[in-house]
């Protein structure tokens, strides 16, 4: 391949090489100076020339290239007068060689990573397949990315060039910068991949793989609001734009955030994920810092069993993953998740049976199991005996597992709503703390109006977010109006209060059922064993075990000397009773209130 060479003007120096750019306007460097080529048939000549260096390009591709569909009659004379002006320029320009060359059915630009920067880019891409450290692959990536600068050949008026050839190398672009990003965020520069992504996503409006990177990097530096704000923004624009819905990464991901659970990176493309040795970093959950420490510690000082119980939509799967994250450098044999509510443990029960190594004087490997929603403690029996000592568990459920705790040891500890402060907080997060301290007061009613659930709340402001000309005053009567449907998102049944009303109670069994719907819907006031015997129909006895398998649910709480009944799952109760008739109680029937596990 002869070399592109500049003939300086004056003495006898050699030549050095000319520089082309096409990866921004189309620009020829020679020597010291830039020239910047205008709009011409001539310059869109070169640059189809430069975009496949080395490449024989047909006098007919030639052609549509610099006159489109708009051929002169005399196209082939046409172009050949473009070639001579082009090979004037160069001489103008002191470029010298036959950089130019006509070979048989057409033209070809000899060029190499020094003369073109397209080719430069190539190389440094390819470059970074043999780098073996992230820090090395990253900056070469960079490097490459340097060279691109928009508009990418502005001055260049070929439709043709612009709807064929410039998309698929602006895709070798945004391979990079993805994989800038990727590299980024696993060496744990989420602010600096931020940058990148700001600018990724203004630049390509378009991509879900931007959006769900910079929405999963905003959530986990604790930008909710921003990042529900990104999601919300492709959302709109793919309706708008493209009529299409986003795909299933964005979708879960929006789950993830609007449900407060613990995100990881998006999941790298084209190249396999870096392990990257650092400590992960725990993101804070809104108003459980007390519990989540509390929490920890006990699995660190080797509590055996930790059971996470509460009512639907209080937060027992968000705040069992914070935790996981706070206590895995402390479990060095890994952790191991199961499907709890499946009630198939058999691919755990396999891998628990891996020996755990020990160290002189000291346990390591220390493996940390966790359960989530546990629908039947008994499930779980076998568990324990296959755990070595200093492995834990950590279990999530609607029902107490009291039983499981008082025979293996452990800790339970129901988990609560959130206090109104931290529901504000959690409204500020998703909201934006502009429109929630605008209005507290009409804030503070949405807070109770959820019963400060966080999935409530979450729910609630997501809608609020949708309601894009609703104020905080109308949303309040809006929600007022029926809470629990309005409590849901269309098209996701696990993000509908009603929906997981619904499957607590399906689970509950047929009697505990009837006996809520009953209760729940007979006095808006707190409940005594005697009133509810008499209101079900049933001895004091019986009653009461009523009332102890419903608190075991987690459908009533308990006090000294009464039960009562939260509000959210009592209007569930009153729409169960308009729906369907009545469950009845069978009269007599003994109860265990806590089952198999009692």
């Amino acid at each position: 391949m002869e070399p592109v060479a500049v003939r300086p003007s004056g003495g006898d120096r050699p030549g050095r090489p000319a520089v082309f750019r096409v990866l921004g306007p189309l620009t020829l460097s020679s020597g010291g100076e830039t020239l910047v080529l205008p709009p011409s048939k001539v310059t869109s000549l070169l640059a189809v020339l430069l975009l496949h260096p080395d490449e024989v390009i047909s006098v007919s591709a030639l052609q549509q290239a610099v006159w489109g569909d708009a051929q002169p009659a005399s196209a082939k004379a046409a172009l050949q007068t473009c070639t001579l002006r082009l090979r004037q320029l160069f001489n103008r320009h002191g470029i010298t060689g036959s950089v130019i060359k006509t070979v048989p059915g057409g033209y070809r630009i000899t060029a190499t990573a020094a003369t073109v920067d397209l080719l430069r880019f190539r190389e440094l891409i390819g470059h970074t397949h043999d780098a073996t450290e992230p820090e090395a692959e990253l900056a070469r990536l960079e490097e490459a990315l340097a060279l691109w600068s928009d508009p990418m050949l502005a001055n260049v008026p070929s439709e043709t060039l612009h709807r064929d050839v410039v998309p698929r190398i602006s895709e070798e672009r945004v391979r990079a910068i993805e994989r800038v990003c990727d590299l980024k965020i696993s060496l744990g520069r989420d602010r600096s991949a931020l940058v990148d992504l700001w600018t990724a996503n203004r630049a390509y409006p378009a991509n879900e793989r931007f959006s769900a990177q910079l929405a999963s990097v905003l959530y986990r530096t604790g930008r909710q609001a921003d990042a529900l704000a990104e999601l919300r923004r492709i959302r709109e624009h793919l309706r708008h734009e493209l009529g299409i819905a986003p795909g299933p990464t964005l979708r879960a991901l929006e789950l993830t955030i609007l449900r407060g659970e613990a995100s990881a990176p998006v999941a790298p493309a084209g190249r396999s994920a870096i392990a990257v040795s650092r400590s992960p970093v725990a993101s804070r959950l809104i108003g459980r810092d007390a519990l989540s420490a509390t929490i920890a510690d006990r699995l660190r000082a080797d509590c055996p069993i930790v059971v996470l119980t509460g009512p639907p939509g209080v937060g027992k799967t968000a705040l069992a993953q914070h935790v996981e994250q706070l206590v895995a450098p402390h479990f060095a044999g890994g952790q191991l998740r199961v499907a709890a509510a499946t009630g198939s443990l058999h691919d755990a029960q396999g891998q628990l049976r891996i020996p755990v190594q020990q160290g002189h004087g000291a346990p390591v490997g220390r493996r940390l199991l966790i359960a989530d929603d546990v629908v039947n403690g008994s499930h779980l029996r076998g568990i324990p005996a296959l755990l070595a000592p200093g492995d834990a568990l950590l279990l999530t459920s609607r029902q107490s597992l009291s039983g499981l705790v008082t025979r293996l040891g452990g800790w339970l500890h129901r988990v609560e709503p959130l206090d109104p402060a931290d529901s504000l907080q959690l409204l500020r997060s998703v909201l934006g703390p502009e429109q929630v301290d605008a209005d507290p007061q009409r804030a503070a009613e949405i807070a109770a109006l959820c019963d400060h659930l966080p999935l409530a709340l979450r729910i609630a402001a997501t809608r609020i977010l949708l309601r894009t000309r609703t104020g905080l005053a109308a949303a309040v009567e809006w929600l007022r109006a029926d809470p629990v449907s309005r409590l849901s998102l269309p098209g996701e049944p696990d993000m509908s209060l009603d929906h997981r009303f619904d499957e607590a109670l399906s689970r509950a069994g047929e009697t505990l059922a009837a006996a809520f719907v009953r209760l729940a819907t007979a006095t808006p006031t707190d409940i005594t064993a005697a009133a509810a015997a008499q209101l079900l129909d049933v001895d004091p006895a019986t009653a009461r075990d009523l009332l102890d398998g419903l608190v075991d649910q987690s459908l009533v709480e308990e006090a000294a000397e009464h039960y009562w009944i939260r509000a959210l799952l009592r209007r569930h109760a009153q729409l169960v009773a308009e729906r369907h008739t009545p469950y009845s109680v069978p009269a007599g029937r003994p109860h265990r209130a806590k089952g198999p596990l009692r």
